[in-house]
């Protein structure tokens, strides 16, 4: 399994090595209104992709913060019904004791 993962890790960074070097042309980007010349295709990519992992990662974050505080209202009162329940069988087993015989 260990090989497996170095060889995956081995290709996808050849992969990554190799894309770059087919895409060093010097381009122009036009931003916001500035214009940024000689910049490698691969730095584009580059920037676009980890951009674009940030900005899921922020939005995952999100949900996740949001799921947790749901889980945690969900917990509370799942606990108070718990002891709800308890409370009602614990008078139950008290009203049904058997009554042991007093001798005079």
């Amino acid at each position: 399994m260990k090989e497996l993962k170095i060889f995956i890790t081995v290709a996808i960074i050849l992969t990554i090595v190799w894309v770059f070097t087919q895409n060093a042309t010097p381009v122009d980007l036009k931003l916001m209104g500035a214009v940024y010349t000689g910049i490698p295709l691969y730095m584009v990519i580059l920037v676009s992709v980890i951009l674009g992992i940030l900005f899921g990662f922020s939005i995952t974050i999100g949900q996740n913060i949001k799921l947790r505080k749901g889980l945690k209202l969900i917990d509370k009162e799942r606990e108070k019904l718990q002891s709800e329940v308890d409370k009602r069988r614990q008078a139950v087993l008290e009203d049904n004791e058997p009554v042991t015989p007093q001798k005079s």
